[in-house]
């Protein structure tokens, strides 16, 4: 059984500014110190939006918590999951957003459930009971729960935000999981774990749709990322099935 030692909390930031700021200033304000070892800024590129600022707030010595900056090697959602543990060196990490659509203020909850089940991942969930979704459209729920519905029933999985990275998740797993195909996407990060048995808790969390910059969600874009989804959990079924045999 693994232990939960220090946890390393990686905030995704791209071309957010004040939302990056009133991220890194909610957690520091209600995670405990003693639980976080560093906070790593993840950024898309040196020269994005949030460099500037992520700079600044790096070079606050005033922070209880280390925080510095990254510059991930790829764009991309899936390059940035698949680099971020490199630079890990705790127990267990969490990749949180700087759009402020997924609440900062959910993290102490995850960390405190990780402390009871450090081999489990962790996620805060949107969609489970006691949640709240504010200006969440009709369409961007069809096609979540359509899609998230479909990679359950084609690996035999339960979890209501499998389309996320909001997670706490043991840096010992994420090694263990051999994640080596060089077109994986970031569904593997969540459902391989899944597909062998892996615990998987969800807490609930509030959603309200981000402030600064542009929505990501696009019908196309969300039907091309749902077909990816489940193109990903058909290979994780055949990859299952061709290791037992």
């Amino acid at each position: 059984m693994r232990s939960f030692e220090l946890l390393t909390i990686v905030v995704l930031a791209s071309t957010e500014r004040q939302t990056l700021k009133t991220t890194i200033e909610l957690l520091l304000k209600n995670c405990r110190t003693e639980d976080i070892k560093e906070i790593i800024i993840f950024l898309i590129s040196s020269d994005c939006p949030s460099a500037e600022i992520a700079e600044i707030i790096s070079k606050d010595s005033s922070f209880p918590i280390p925080i510095r900056c990254c510059v991930q090697e790829m764009p991309g959602l899936s390059p940035a999951v698949f680099e971020i543990p490199q630079h890990v060196s705790s127990s267990h990490f969490l990749i949180i957003a700087s759009d402020l659509e997924m609440n900062p203020l959910s993290v102490p909850a995850m960390i405190e459930t990780s402390k009871q089940y450090p081999d489990a991942i962790v996620c805060a969930s949107k969609f489970q009971e006691g949640s709240r979704r504010e200006n969440y459209g009709k369409l961007h729920y069809f096609f979540n729960r359509a899609v998230n519905f479909t990679v359950e029933r084609i690996l035999n999985i339960r979890g209501t935000e499998l389309i996320t990275t909001f997670q706490i998740y043991p840096l010992s797993l994420f090694e263990k999981m051999e994640f080596t195909n060089p077109k994986r996407t970031f569904y593997e990060y969540t459902i391989r774990p899944l597909s062998v048995g892996v615990e998987y808790i969800e807490i609930p969390t509030d959603y309200k749709k981000r402030t600064e910059g542009d929505s990501n969600f696009n019908p196309w874009r969300y039907v091309k990322l749902g077909v990816n989804f489940i193109s990903t959990a058909l290979h994780e079924r055949k990859r299952l099935r061709q290791r037992k045999n």
